[in-house]
């Protein structure tokens, strides 16, 4: 018989680490010209003075409903003057995605987009080439408790199960914290915290 722990996967180190593998990539979101990199490069490094102390953020064991979970988190937000349901939380995109049917149904067209000659690359299997660009309002929560931030969304021709795709630059505007664990994520306003929990 096999002692059990001959059968069990090792977490302990061997050895010595012998490479070191990174994420290659462009900037999160810079534009698609040496301006807009720039622009993006001075962002990044440029430090803002100390702001006012801001409420504690945290979680607690008892806001968990469902211990036991695997599910993204999925809210609902403002965009313009819509309520939007099935937004997907993805702190792995780096831009907004807006589906085509949400697009159509915030009374959209064409022409309000701004072309772009990038494709997609890595958002499914094949590349795909977006519908465009726009700039719109999006509300989390309501007041007094409410923050709104004005994004760069890219309009995607494909179906999907959501509406939109909402990324980690916005949610980083917004100063977001998320706990997929407790399905909610939390961020400072001037009435002190706001929380939005999923709403699949």
């Amino acid at each position: 018989m096999i002692p059990q722990e001959a059968v069990r996967p090792s977490l302990r180190l061997h050895g010595l680490v012998e490479k070191q593998i990174d994420i290659i990539g462009g900037s999160a979101f810079g534009g698609h010209n040496i301006s807009g990199h720039r622009a993006y490069a001075r962002a990044a490094i440029e430090k803002h003075p100390r702001q006012r102390e801001e409420p504690e953020i945290a979680f607690r064991e008892g806001e968990v409903e469902y211990p036991d979970h695997n599910n993204t988190l999925v809210i609902s937000v403002r965009i313009a003057n819509a309520l939007v349901k099935r937004v997907m939380v993805d702190i792995g995109s780096s831009i907004v995605i807006l589906y085509f049917d949400a697009f159509q149904k915030l009374s959209l067209i064409k022409k309000d987009l701004n072309p772009m000659a990038s494709a997609l690359i890595g958002f499914i299997e094949d590349s795909i080439y977006p519908l465009g660009t726009t700039t719109l309002s999006i509300t989390i929560r309501e007041e007094p408790r409410s923050k709104i931030v004005m994004v760069t969304v890219m309009a995607v021709g494909l179906p999907s199960a959501y509406n939109v795709i909402l990324d980690r630059l916005t949610l980083n505007k917004l100063r977001v914290v998320i706990s997929t664990y407790h399905q909610t994520m939390k961020f400072p306003t001037r009435a002190r915290v706001g929380e939005v929990r999923s709403d699949p």
